[in-house]
C-alpha cells in the first residue's frame, strides 16, 4: 500500500522527469494518471554523433526565395520570442534533406546535442497528446509515411505549443507537402524547403569526412553519377562511400553507388549460354547465403539449377571446374573460415544481385521464393541460416511485386513447422520493423488479429512478432494487436497471448506500463476488452512464472528507500486482480491464483499480506473470500498462517472503519462489530 508520503515522492519523480504532470485525487487514479501519462508519451532516441557532425560541419543550406538560407529562416522562426516559436514545421519532398535541417535549426537555435531526440512512432495514428514536452529538450517527429492527418492533431497543436513554451521545450515536425494540410486548423510556422544540391552535399560531407579524397568527385568514374535533380541523401551516400573506400578504390565505388547495375548487366550479358546456367545459380545463392560454407552456398546452387530444369553432370562433386575457378567467375572469394562471399571485396553485390534478378525475371520470383523455402527447411542444407535468408528477402518487398514476400512467408507460417516456420516469422517480424514497408506491415499485422477467420497457426505467428523486437521498439502497436488475439471468441489465442505479455513485461524498462496497460483492459467499460484484460492479467499472476514482477515489501517504504516502480507494480496488481474477481468469467482463477500466492513461500509476507487485503477489503461478507480465507486441504502451513494473520487484518479494518464512523455520529455512538 502506498502512503502519502510515497505518494509525494513518486509524484516529484515524474514530474522532475518532465513525463507528466499529475493531479493528486486518490491514491488509484494518481497511479493510473502517472503512468497511463507517461505510457502515453513516445518514447524517443538520442541522435547518433557521427550525424551531429555532419550537421555541423558539412550543412548545405540552400537560398530560400528571399535569397537567406532557408534553414536560417527556420532558426529565426523557432527562436523568436513572442510567437509560438517552439514549434516548427519543415515541409519537403524526399530527398530535400528535412532530417538534417531540423537538427541544424536546433542546433543553431542553441539546443545542446544530447537535449536533441528522435520520436519513436509507436502509435496508431498521430495524436498531439503523446508528443512530449520535456523541460528544455526538442524532439524531432517524423510524419512522412502518413498520408493525411486528422483534424484533431492539427487542432491539438495549439495546446501542445502552450505546452511546449511553458516547458521551453521544441519540437520540429518532418512533413510531405502533399500531406501537410492544416487550413485554419493550426498557426504553426512552416518552412518549405527546397532541394539542395546533391553534388554540393557530397563535396561538403567529404570535405569533412576525407578532404584529401574531394578530387575523386570530379574524376571518372565519379564524376558524372550524380544528376542535377539527385537528392540530397545520394550526395551523402556518396561521400560516405568515397570516404570509406580503400585507396585504389574509385572505380569500385561507382559501382557500387549504382547498386553494381552495369556490372550485373554485364555479367549477365556474358553468362547467358545455357552452359552458364551452372554459374548463374551460384552467383544467386550466393547472393542470398553471402558469409555461409562452401558447402552449403554450392550444395543450395545445385538444388536451384534443378529446380528450373537444369540436369547436375554425372560425377557429382568430382565434376566441372575447380572451387577457385568457379568463385572468380561469379566475382567472389572465400572468407577465412571457408565461407563464400560476393560482400568481402564487393560490398552491396549480394543484395544488388537479387534485387536485378528480382527485377528482371518476375517468372523466377516464385521459383526463388520456394527456392529459399526449401533449403532453409528442417534438416535441409541452409537450415542454420535463417537470419541471412530472411535478412535478403526482406528488401526485396520492397521492389515490385514485393508484397508477395509477405504473402508467401504467411503460407510458411500456415503450413509449416519448427525452424522453417521460424524463418518465416523471422521475414514478417523484419517487414514490420523496416523504416519504408513497416507501417503497412504493422497495419496488416493489425488486420490478422482482428479478422475472425484468422487461423491459429496465424494467430500465435503474430502473438510472436509482438513478443520480439517489435514489443520492444513499439510496444504500444504491439499490445494493441495482442488486444485483438485476446478479445477473439474462445481460447484459441489466450496461451499465444499470455506467453507474449509474460516475454513483454519481462524487460524491466517496459514492465509498469505494460502492466497498466492490461489492467486498463481489465478496467475497460467494453465486456470484451474487459474480459480479455482479465484473463490476460491472470497470466501474469501465475506463481510458477520466471517473469513474476517484483513487488515492495513494507521496509521498502521509506521515502528514501522507495522503489517507485515496484510500489506501483503492487497497486496495479491490486486493480487487476479487483477486476479480475468482478469478471464472471475470471472471478474463480482468480481466488485459485491469489490462494496461489498466499501459500507460495517465494513472496514475503510483507509483499503478499497488503496486497490480498487490499484485493479482499470490502468483500468480507461474499462466498469467494470467505472460501480464500478458510483453505482447502492443499493449503500449506505458510498458507494456513497467513491466511489467520489476513483475517485479522480485515477484522481490524472493519473495526476501526466502524468505529471511525461512529464517532463521526451526534453523541458519539460507535457500531459494534461483529464477525
Amino acid at each position: 500500500m502506498i502512503d502519502a508520503e510515497d505518494t509525494v515522492a513518486v509524484q516529484q519523480q515524474i514530474e522532475a522527469s518532465g513525463q507528466a504532470q499529475v493531479t493528486q485525487v486518490g491514491r488509484d487514479y494518481t497511479v493510473h494518471h502517472q503512468y497511463v501519462r507517461g505510457w502515453q508519451y513516445l518514447r524517443s532516441v538520442s541522435v547518433d554523433d557521427d550525424e551531429l557532425d555532419l550537421v555541423e560541419h558539412a550543412f548545405v543550406d540552400p537560398r530560400g526565395p528571399q535569397g537567406s538560407g532557408q534553414v536560417a529562416q527556420a532558426v529565426s522562426m523557432l527562436g523568436r520570442p513572442y510567437g509560438k516559436g517552439h514549434v516548427l514545421v519543415l515541409c519537403g519532398e524526399a530527398g530535400t534533406g528535412r532530417r538534417t535541417a531540423a537538427l541544424h535549426a536546433l542546433r543553431k537555435a542553441g539546443v545542446p546535442r544530447k537535449q536533441i531526440d528522435w520520436l519513436i512512432l509507436d502509435w496508431e495514428e498521430p495524436r498531439t497528446e503523446q508528443i512530449p514536452h520535456a523541460q528544455g529538450r526538442a524532439c524531432i517527429l517524423d510524419l512522412t509515411g502518413y498520408r493525411a492527418l486528422q483534424e484533431d492533431f492539427y487542432t491539438g497543436l495549439a495546446h501542445y505549443q502552450k505546452q511546449a513554451h511553458a516547458s521551453d521545450a521544441f519540437l520540429v515536425i518532418l512533413a510531405d507537402p502533399n500531406s501537410w494540410n492544416p487550413n485554419a486548423l493550426a498557426t504553426v510556422p512552416t518552412v518549405h524547403l527546397a532541394r539542395p544540391s546533391a553534388a554540393q552535399v557530397a563535396e561538403a560531407h567529404l570535405r569533412y569526412l576525407a578532404a584529401d579524397r574531394v578530387d575523386w568527385l570530379t574524376r571518372d568514374p565519379l564524376n558524372d553519377l550524380l544528376a542535377p535533380e539527385a537528392p540530397a541523401s545520394d550526395g551523402a551516400r556518396l561521400a560516405r562511400l568515397v570516404a570509406e573506400a580503400e585507396d585504389d578504390g574509385r572505380f569500385e565505388v561507382g559501382k557500387q553507388f549504382t547498386d553494381w547495375q552495369k556490372h550485373l548487366e554485364t555479367w549477365f550479358e556474358e553468362h547467358a549460354a545455357p552452359a552458364d546456367l551452372q554459374e548463374r545459380a551460384l552467383l544467386i545463392a550466393a547472393a542470398l547465403l553471402d558469409g555461409a560454407p562452401a558447402a552449403v552456398v554450392l550444395g543450395a546452387a545445385d538444388q536451384l539449377f534443378t529446380q528450373v530444369g537444369g540436369e547436375l553432370p554425372r560425377g557429382g562433386a568430382l565434376s566441372g571446374r575447380d572451387l577457385d575457378k568457379r568463385l572468380h567467375e561469379i566475382c567472389a572469394s572465400q572468407t577465412d573460415d571457408e565461407g563464400i562471399s560476393l560482400e568481402k571485396k564487393q560490398r552491396g553485390l549480394a543484395g544488388a544481385a537479387l534485387k536485378y534478378v528480382w527485377r528482371q525475371r518476375p517468372q523466377l520470383r516464385p521459383v526463388l521464393l520456394e527456392w529459399a523455402s526449401q533449403i532453409s527447411a528442417p534438416n535441409k542444407i541452409a537450415d542454420r541460416h535463417l537470419q541471412r535468408v530472411a535478412d535478403r528477402l526482406v528488401p526485396l518487398s520492397l521492389l515490385p511485386g514485393g508484397s508477395t514476400v509477405l504473402e508467401v512467408a504467411r503460407g510458411w507460417i500456415e503450413t509449416s513447422s519448427g525452424a522453417h516456420r521460424q524463418l518465416a516469422i523471422s521475414i514478417v517480424e523484419t517487414m514490420a520493423l523496416d523504416p519504408v514497408v513497416g507501417v503497412g506491415v504493422r497495419k496488416q499485422l493489425y488486420g490478422w488479429a482482428y479478422q475472425r477467420t484468422t487461423s491459429e497457426k496465424l494467430i500465435a505467428a503474430i502473438a510472436a512478432v509482438c513478443a520480439g523486437e517489435l514489443g520492444q521498439r513499439y510496444p504500444r502497436v504491439a499490445l494493441t494487436r495482442l488486444r485483438l488475439l485476446a478479445s477473439r471468441d474462445g481460447d484459441r489465442a489466450g496461451d499465444a497471448v499470455a506467453d507474449a505479455v509474460r516475454t513483454l513485461v519481462s524487460t524491466p524498462e517496459q514492465r509498469i506500463l505494460v502492466l497498466s496497460e492490461i489492467v486498463q483492459w481489465a478496467e475497460s467499460d467494453s465486456s470484451t476488452i474487459r474480459k480479455a484484460g482479465a484473463a490476460t492479467f491472470l497470466a501474469l499472476t501465475d506463481i510458477t512464472s520466471d517473469i513474476l514482477l517484483p513487488l515492495p515489501t513494507n521496509q521498502e517504504r521509506s521515502r528514501e528507500a522507495v522503489d517507485a516502480p515496484d510500489v506501483l507494480a503492487g497497486q496495479l496488481f491490486v486493480r487487476g486482480w479487483r477486476a479480475a474477481l468482478q469478471e464472471p468469467t475470471t472471478a474463480q482463477a482468480a481466488y485459485r491464483d491469489l490462494a496461489s500466492w498466499l501459500d507460495s513461500p517465494q513472496l514475503q509476507d510483507d509483499q503478499v499480506l497488503p496486497l490480498a487485503a487490499q484485493v479482499l477489503r470490502g468483500n468480507l461478507g461474499q462466498e469467494g473470500p470467505s472460501g480464500l480465507l478458510v483453505g482447502s486441504p492443499d493449503s500449506s502451513d505458510l498458507g494456513r498462517a497467513r491466511r489467520a494473520q489476513l483475517l485479522a487484518q480485515l477484522l481490524s479494518d472493519v473495526a476501526s472503519a466502524a468505529s471511525a464512523s461512529g464517532m463521526a455520529r451526534p453523541g458519539g455512538e460507535r457500531a459494534a462489530v461483529t464477525a
